[in-house]
């Protein structure tokens, strides 16, 4: 259920930043986008795992 979520978050940072970009007149493909926000939550993810296991050994 968890990784529903965060596919969940990821799609609506997605279109939010698309629709804000298109706002602003500085629209990016979506594709980016979506590589973007699955990048920074995925590199979050991990980098948080690695601090938990680090500080339980």
């Amino acid at each position: 259920m968890a990784i529903v979520k965060i596919w969940l978050i990821i799609m609506l940072a997605t279109l939010a930043s698309w629709y804000v970009l298109k706002l602003v007149n500085n629209p990016k493909p979506l594709a980016w986008i979506f590589m973007f926000w699955l990048a920074v939550i995925g590199t979050t993810t991990v980098l948080l795992y690695l601090v938990s296991v680090y500080l339980v050994a």
